[in-house]
């Protein structure tokens, strides 16, 4: 089947129908989907008709296009997993007894198009990049849809590259001088005030998770583009580089999920930075996969009626190369 190629915004992502399960091992189709992916911004899509049917063992192989695919589970996630992989199940699926075996997080649906900009009021949607709170946070992550519900659920993302080329001068050197506080114990808090069905840290798991700082300006390894980075839900506070937080204005973000003020740095850019110039929405349908690079994007879940549908994501996440550790077979 031949292979249509459409730009998604502009030089901001890409999409590559007719896409087959036997393309996905090619070695040539590989390397141009990996050129793709890096030209576009760090964000490409992948639709077929045989993509639904993919087994977890070719979604792995697929997403070693792109970086490579960690094998630890994120701490406190570890019932949400396909078995034997290292995909987590993101939606509102439920086992047998009627236990979610998904990591779930309830937000709004959308009601318009205007709803993809950021609302300062409601703090909606709540955009971000993964993981910043680690040690050495994910490159990106892959997005497989097995179940889509009928409306709702799209998938939001923002071109963080073009957003920082256009700020002004004085705005850049302000920002080049800045590091997110980034913990896994406030984001969990964070999404647990809204979400009761997502899971916090105990004692000594925060212990053991201590915060992460990350560039709030970030030049890509690959491409050598400056992009605006950091933000997360995790991101509790930011600070001038090598400056300490306090210890009690930290407890207070892990254990109340409220953050820093400062942290309006890089909020007050979000109406702007999300506006439709820079942002493509993602419809997804069963067998869809999406590749995204952390590095120079930002993305956002919309909600759905959790009710009535069900959904069901594969999520595997992207780690540099030359940090990932050996994987093991099970």
């Amino acid at each position: 089947m031949q292979h249509k190629t459409s730009p998604l915004n502009g030089d901001f992502g890409v999409m590559i129908e007719g896409v087959s399960r036997r393309d996905l091992k090619d070695a040539t189709f590989q390397r141009e989907a990996y050129d793709l992916w890096t030209r576009q911004g760090g964000l490409l899509a992948v639709r077929g008709n045989d993509l639904a049917a993919i087994p977890p063992e070719e979604l792995v192989a697929w997403s070693e296009v792109f970086g490579a695919v960690e094998y630890e589970g994120m701490t406190a996630r570890e019932d949400k997993s396909v078995k034997g992989f290292p995909i987590l199940r993101i939606g509102n699926i439920r086992d047998e007894a009627g236990n979610l075996k998904a990591s779930l997080a309830r937000v709004p649906q959308l009601r318009t198009d205007d709803d993809i900009r950021y609302n300062p009021e409601t703090r909606r949607p709540v955009w971000h990049t993964d993981s910043t709170f680690r040690k050495h946070p994910p490159i990106g992550s892959v997005f497989h849809c097995k179940i889509a519900p009928d409306e709702g659920g799209e998938t939001l993302f923002a071109d963080m590259r073009t957003a920082y080329q256009q700020l002004d001068g004085a705005t850049k050197a302000k920002l080049d001088g800045l590091e997110a506080v980034c913990s896994q114990a406030h984001h969990d808090k964070k999404i647990n005030n809204y979400s009761p069905d997502y899971p916090i840290l105990t004692p000594a798991q925060r212990a053991a998770n201590p915060p992460n700082r990350v560039p709030i300006v970030l030049k890509h390894p690959v491409s050598g583009e400056p992009a605006l980075y950091g933000l997360n839900s995790s991101t509790c506070a930011i600070l001038p580089k090598g400056q300490e937080i306090a210890s009690d204005v930290l407890d207070v973000c892990d254990l109340e999920g409220t953050e820093h003020e400062s942290v309006q740095i890089l909020r007050s850019l979000l109406p702007a930075i999300t506006g439709p110039e820079y942002t493509v929405k993602w419809c997804w349908q069963p067998g869809d996969i999406v590749a995204w690079d952390n590095r120079c994007t930002i993305h956002s879940a919309t909600g759905y009626d959790y009710e009535r549908y069900s959904r069901e994501m594969w999520r595997l996440t992207l780690l540099d190369r030359t940090r990932a550790p050996r994987a093991v077979a099970e």
